[in-house]
């Protein structure tokens, strides 16, 4: 279709409806990458920050009887497969070591980063955490922290770039800070709606500047993960800016479609 007169077919519990609208709003979100390094999946001590989140809400992870935790951030991002920071992990990790942190002050908790980028107010949940005492350790791309099983427990060494040594840890919990992939089906929602995906494999607007959330398609507009990874303020701002294009189009009475065409004045 075209801005104005779209039309889709949806199946549903194995039924065929055909929906009549005139804008397109492409809201497909992203996915956790799902790590194979450091022993993830291999060993039950192992979780990424939104499996220890949930474990803290329902009260399944008994934090108090932790002794040392270690988190690890940029694991699957910021390398060749995926150069991109998801912008997120690393406020999601000083959240969550404060969590920690509350139910059992006496724990110690390690965070190995590379960078740390809590940008704007975020910077205060990570100057809380150096107060309460969690420890930031930075590493390095080319010296990343080596996890191995050692009797059924978790052994962990890396070099500390400020000690000038390596550091041997054994933690009772490995938390691992994935980034956020684009969403499975992305290349044929991509042909279908004739859009462009980047270099990353996320949903590319006309202009960042001149025509944020559109895309070249008019009538067709884009929002959250799909376009990029950030945090849920951001998420919800971006929608609204869909919506609110969308609205504009969907508040007309009457659309001129077709393109537009050069007249010559012989006078």
């Amino acid at each position: 279709g075209f801005v104005g007169n779209f039309k889709t077919s949806v199946r549903s519990e194995g039924k065929d409806y055909a929906l009549e609208h005139g804008t397109i709003i492409l809201a497909s979100g992203g996915e956790e990458y799902k790590p194979t390094e450091y022993l993830y999946g291999k060993h039950e001590q192992v979780l990424t920050q939104m499996e220890l989140e949930q474990q803290l809400t329902d009260h399944s992870l008994k934090a108090e009887e932790l002794k040392n935790v270690v988190m690890i951030q940029c694991v699957g991002s910021r390398n060749a497969d995926r150069p991109y920071c998801s912008r997120m992990c690393c406020s999601q990790a000083i959240k969550n070591a404060l969590r920690v942190k509350e139910v059992n002050p006496e724990a110690n908790i390690y965070i190995f980063y590379r960078d740390i980028r809590t940008y704007g107010f975020k910077e205060d949940f990570y100057r809380e955490a150096r107060d309460k005492g969690i420890i930031f350790i930075r590493y390095d791309e080319d010296q990343e922290p080596q996890v191995r099983d050692k009797d059924g427990k978790l052994a962990m060494e890396v070099f500390d770039p400020l000690l000038m040594q390596n550091l041997v840890i054994e933690p009772d919990l490995l938390v691992l800070s994935v980034g956020i992939v684009p969403s499975a089906g992305r290349e044929e929602l991509a042909k279908m709606l004739k859009v462009p995906l980047n270099g990353d494999g996320f949903f590319l607007e006309a202009h960042v500047k001149l025509r944020p959330v559109e895309f070249s398609t008019d009538g067709v507009f884009l929002c959250g993960l799909a376009h990029s990874p950030k945090p849920i303020s951001e998420n919800i701002s971006q929608a609204q800016a869909a919506a609110a294009k969308a609205a504009i189009i969907l508040s007309k009475k009457l659309i001129a479609s077709g393109g537009c065409v050069a007249g010559i004045d012989k006078e």
